[in-house]
């Protein structure tokens, strides 16, 4: 898979493409199109597709023109016109009413609904309806990524008091729709302020102010109401995802944050089989007693059903980052995480380095290759 993000002033936009064909998408271009046009040339890219995830409120999309030059096809949300009408009815916003009326002109040759798929090669893009910020919004699911455009941002949700806004709306679609899905899901979001490149669902289900906690629709809308500022004209930019909540204190989550950010970009270029370890050279380390330090992420239900790998501690993948103590002090020490089939062990890999626990490697194929080698497991008391 070939893929990028580019970052215009906190706003992020993405380019994903299939390797073997050289076809790809675009996901929610704005400002500047030279940066498009030069990545597509320099990998012999043909854009297809060029996708908005919403109506934007705090920018004018590139769709058509980048489509024009590309030969692709835009492509918004089936909800895109009855949003369109909502938005020209705002006449006195801030400048808002500016921006929806340009974007309003901007024409959608192809309209996704729930589900819907858009095959790009060897990629499937899947469209997920997520209305709460807009009426139109969608999330796109493409393989272990999900670009969640302005309904999920790194560390809460966008705001809902934009015209199609609703609270109630971006309840069902945080804990109705988007909670549900795999922990681990990278999350790639149309808008960060802080300088993280991205996140995953798992550590936004249990570090996310709009997710952590189970809030009835009313208890939402009331939290909601607490999270942004005022629209007004003070500030002279409006972001879709500014919070009044006080930042982490440098050295605490925002410093993790951007690390663990930078641990996941790099754990995603670095060679598959630098970043694994077989099941062979595991038992063989187990068996000569080599110094590791090694972590079954599963729930412990699984250990009770399966049993676990000799010496493993049960630390499971959602609590990695809570329970950071209980990893050895020498940062230096050789780590072996694994799950079912090691897929939730490569997000608490990542985890670990962003820690500092760079010599960290998780077991392929996990417990399904251990056990098909008949390996020893010991069973929970």
């Amino acid at each position: 898979m070939i893929f990028r993000q580019f970052n215009f002033d906190g706003c992020l936009a993405y380019v994903i493409a299939c390797e073997r064909e050289r076809k790809g998408a675009i996901i929610d271009p704005s400002h500047e199109m030279d940066p498009f046009l030069d990545f597509a040339a320099s990998y012999g890219l043909a854009i297809t597709h060029i996708i908005d995830t919403h109506t934007h409120v705090d920018h004018v999309s590139l769709a058509p023109e980048l489509a024009d030059r590309l030969g692709a096809k835009t492509v918004m949300s089936r909800n895109t016109p009855a949003q369109r009408e909502l938005g020209a009815k705002v006449t006195d916003l801030f400048g808002i009413e500016k921006v929806l009326a340009e974007n309003a002109l901007k024409r959608v040759d192809l309209y996704l609904g729930d589900g819907d798929e858009l095959k790009i090669g060897d990629i499937t893009l899947q469209a997920m309806e997520t209305k709460g910020h807009t009426r139109d919004h969608m999330a796109i699911l493409t393989g272990d990524r999900i670009f969640t455009g302005d309904v999920l941002i790194i560390g809460q949700c966008g705001r809902t008091d934009l015209p199609g806004g609703s609270p109630r709306d971006m309840h069902e679609s945080l804990f109705g729709r988007i909670m549900p899905l795999s922990d681990d899901l990278i999350v790639y979001p149309a808008h960060d302020y802080k300088g993280n490149i991205n996140s995953s669902l798992g550590y936004e289900k249990v570090n996310n102010v709009c997710l952590k906690t189970e809030r009835t629709v009313e208890e939402f809308e009331a939290f909601l109401k607490g999270l942004f500022p005022p629209l007004d004209a003070t500030t002279g930019k409006l972001q879709c995802g500014l919070s009044t909540m006080e930042p982490a204190p440098e050295g605490e989550l925002g410093t993790l944050m951007k690390s663990f950010c930078i641990s996941m970009e790099a754990f995603l270029a670095t060679p598959h089989e630098e970043t694994v370890i077989e099941p062979e050279e595991l038992l063989q380390k187990i068996v000569q007693k080599e110094r590791l330090f090694l972590v079954d992420v599963r729930e412990p239900k699984e250990l009770q059903q399966t049993g676990f790998i000799e010496g493993a501690v049960n630390i499971p993948v959602r609590e990695v980052a809570m329970r950071i103590g209980e990893f050895p002090k020498d940062l230096d020490t050789p780590v072996v995480v694994y799950c079912a089939s090691g897929h939730r062990s490569s997000h608490a890999a990542v985890y670990l380095r962003a820690y500092g626990y760079r010599n960290t490697r998780n077991l392929e194929y996990g417990m399904h290759g251990w056990q098909d080698r008949h390996y020893p497991l010991s069973k929970m008391a």
